[in-house]
């Protein structure tokens, strides 16, 4: 039976168009990574970058067709984990918890450092120190993020979209206006100190990072009024990002070369152009941030208010004749929300503790590693390609394949065996990389080491799987054996008083 079987929750907020869906996801992934792509086509050179580029390109509008199709196979699904769960049952759902969350959770870190660094340069010289001006953004993100339902934010994200291509095109004139005399560009690979194996993969998952929009679209699909419309929004979407990702790697690659290193807004100096686009981007920067602040949050609620409806359950079954305490009633709204389809649907109260605990730990975390590539290229690495590509090729050779034509569901698998060995090596690549700028360029840091770590993580994940596995089936196991029993006790006690009625 799949999770979401309950009753709905009594609230009902107002659901987004296909338009309005496809402003929210042009706001999720015409971010920040937008302006690694000069840096990432220095690392790879052009054949390589505008190839991953393509590919991306492609495979995001299959699994936004595939995200659709395993919402339509579970259509009381809220969460990914409640197809996880119809799909793979109780391993596939913990899968999800592990990995879609964990990368929720980490991407907000990732968006308040971006808002920062985009706050700092548009004031220039003028800028306070970097933690003050990152509690800027947390006002802001924290006023803004409680309008809860996104089609009442969409004006705003329509705003991020529209500042983001102003700043383009403000960074485009300057590059093409004052290219670096020295710009040195390769069809493969970078000859420059950089060009190093760990550098080449940041790069490419910096490219799989501006395509990653994955881990939302089983909540837009629910904040949808016509979800089976959302493979024309991401197409949409796609088609507007693909050849502004070309344009701005490309032109940056032509006029910096090998220079480029992270940011290219940031090669342009503090003139008044640069503060303006970095102006620009902050807003996009925030639109960005609270798409991503409205889905964890809601992920967060829901998640607590299943926990919490379990546990009373359990207790309620325990001691039947207990009175409820004086907590009882805020307990009860919070159940309300395990049902939530939409952020509009729960209580402002649980919202505000919800996105204000997010924001905080954002904002705490971002000050203590403030290298946003490095940052970008371990998240991707360990979770995107997982979210994008290996859970829902997995939950979809279950759930569609009986739907599915064979040469799909050989691409499926293929999927399934080329995404995991990529996370492990960008994985490894990534964390070698934030190691050195941290300032342990000399340290002695293999990657063999790097894979043995995460091959120890993933060997703790899977006990954590396997534990819980094993409990559920002992609970369903002891259910067949002991219910008969009962059944039988039943009936006998019940023959046993008719037959006493009858002799009296």
């Amino acid at each position: 039976m799949p999770a979401c079987s309950d009753e709905g929750s009594p609230l009902q907020g107002p659901k987004c168009t296909w338009g309005q869906t496809t402003s929210a996801l042009l706001s999720l992934q015409l971010g920040w990574g937008l302006w690694l792509f000069p840096a990432a086509y220095a690392r790879l050179g052009w054949i390589p970058g505008i190839g991953i580029t393509l590919l991306m390109a492609l495979t995001s509008v299959y699994s936004g067709t595939l995200f659709t199709r395993l919402y339509m196979a579970v259509p009381e699904a809220v969460l990914l984990g409640d197809i996880g769960k119809a799909a793979r049952g109780e391993v596939g759902r913990t899968l999800v918890y592990c990995v879609i969350y964990s990368l929720d959770a980490t991407r907000c870190i990732i968006l308040q450092l971006a808002a920062t660094q985009s706050l700092s340069h548009a004031l220039g010289a003028a800028a306070p120190a970097m933690w003050q001006c990152g509690l800027v953004v947390v006002l802001l993100a924290g006023l803004l993020s409680q309008v809860r339902a996104l089609s009442r934010l969409s004006s705003f994200f329509l705003l991020g979209t529209v500042s983001q291509l102003a700043a383009i095109g403000i960074v485009l004139y300057e590059m093409l206006r004052s290219p670096s005399p020295d710009a040195a560009t390769q069809l493969a690979g970078d000859s420059s100190e950089h060009g190093t194996f760990h550098e080449g993969f940041v790069a490419a998952f910096s490219i799989i990072f501006a395509f990653g929009g994955q881990f939302a679209f089983c909540e837009l699909l629910a904040d949808m009024k016509a979800p089976l419309l959302f493979p024309r929004a991401i197409s949409v979407c796609t088609v507007i990002m693909a050849p502004l990702y070309i344009l701005v790697g490309a032109t940056g690659y032509w006029s910096r070369g090998n220079s480029v290193t992270d940011i290219v807004i940031f090669s342009l100096g503090e003139s008044l152009q640069a503060r303006i686009a970095a102006g620009l981007i902050l807003i996009q920067a925030l639109s960005q941030y609270l798409v991503n602040l409205n889905v964890w949050s809601h992920n967060l609620l829901v998640l607590t208010a299943r926990t919490y409806r379990k546990a009373a359950a359990a207790t309620a079954g325990s001691s039947p004749d207990a009175k409820p305490g004086p907590g009882s009633a805020v307990g009860s709204a919070l159940a309300q929300s395990a049902n939530a389809r939409s952020a509009a649907e729960h209580q402002p109260l649980h919202w505000l503790a919800a996105s204000g605990f997010v924001v905080a730990y954002s904002y705490a975390v971002s000050n203590m590693i403030p290298y946003f590539s490095c940052m970008v290229g371990i998240v991707s690495s360990s979770t995107y390609l997982v979210c994008a590509y290996t859970l829902p090729c997995w939950f979809a050779v279950k759930l569609l394949h009986g739907s599915m034509a064979r040469a799909e569901v050989v691409l499926d698998y293929a999927l399934l065996g080329l995404s995991l060995p990529l996370s492990l090596l960008g994985l490894s690549s990534s964390v070698t990389s934030l190691v050195r700028n941290l300032g342990c360029k000399n340290c002695r840091f293999e990657p063999w080491a790097l894979q043995a770590v995460f091959l120890m993580w993933l060997f703790v994940m899977l006990n954590v799987i396997g534990f819980r596995y094993k409990r559920v089936a002992k609970q369903q196991l002891n259910r067949q054996c002991w219910m008969p029993l009962l059944e039988k006790s039943r009936n006998s006690s019940g023959s046993s008083s008719s037959t006493n009625l009858v002799s009296s």
